[in-house]
């Protein structure tokens, strides 16, 4: 049975993500490689307790623990077309397993009572600043890779904190740093400014 309102709920939420945001990705740079990082650890964990870690890091879950369970093309369909756009590749392959394992309600919780949800993660990451592009070794997200790091580290990594408070936090880092940088850019500007009137002058 398919939990129809999970996926809704998860529509919702992606539909009113900051997809192509600049500056939502400037500002949750720090943010975002937690939740990358917690995401990679959730993944291997569930992986591992379904017997598919030859497919970890981006291993679809959802088909693992069900290969019968199929998603109606027409959540990726609305969600694309609230979002102005295609998604990426190997976004669309990740969302795409997202609304695969809402449709599976509280049935993997049932079997693996006290595992976190292995989507949660990238949920966040994404209405933090929309997508993420394959790297090297890891997701761009963009302006650094988060890396996939090994099935053994993220197996043995502990949680990564990934509450409102705890994120905010982190972008506040960012939020300060990026006024750094616009503060040192707008005084370049002033002084070259300044130095074209000097010599227009002279």
């Amino acid at each position: 049975m398919t939990d129809t309102a999970a996926c809704e709920r998860l529509l919702e939420r992606l539909a009113a993500a900051r997809w192509d945001d600049q500056e939502a990705e400037d500002l949750h740079q720090t943010s975002r490689g937690a939740l990358a990082s917690e995401f990679f650890r959730r993944k291997a964990i569930w992986a591992n307790a379904l017997g598919i870690t030859n497919l970890w890091p981006l291993a679809e879950v959802a088909l693992a623990f069900d290969p019968s369970v199929e998603t109606d093309p027409v959540w990726l369909e609305r969600l694309e077309a609230a979002v102005g756009h295609q998604l990426m590749p190997q976004v669309r392959k990740v969302v795409t397993d997202m609304f695969r394992w809402a449709s599976l309600g509280d049935r993997p919780y049932e079997r693996f009572p006290g595992f976190d949800d292995p989507y949660e993660p990238m949920v966040q990451l994404l209405e933090r600043g929309g997508q993420f592009w394959p790297g090297q070794g890891g997701i761009d997200i963009p302006i650094a890779t988060a890396s996939y790091g090994s099935l053994a580290e993220r197996l043995a990594q502990a949680p990564v904190p990934i509450d409102p408070e705890t994120l905010a936090r982190l972008d506040e880092r960012d939020r300060v740093e990026l006024e750094k940088i616009r503060a040192r850019a707008a005084a370049r500007q002033a002084g070259m400014q300044n130095s074209g009137e000097a010599d227009t002058s002279g």
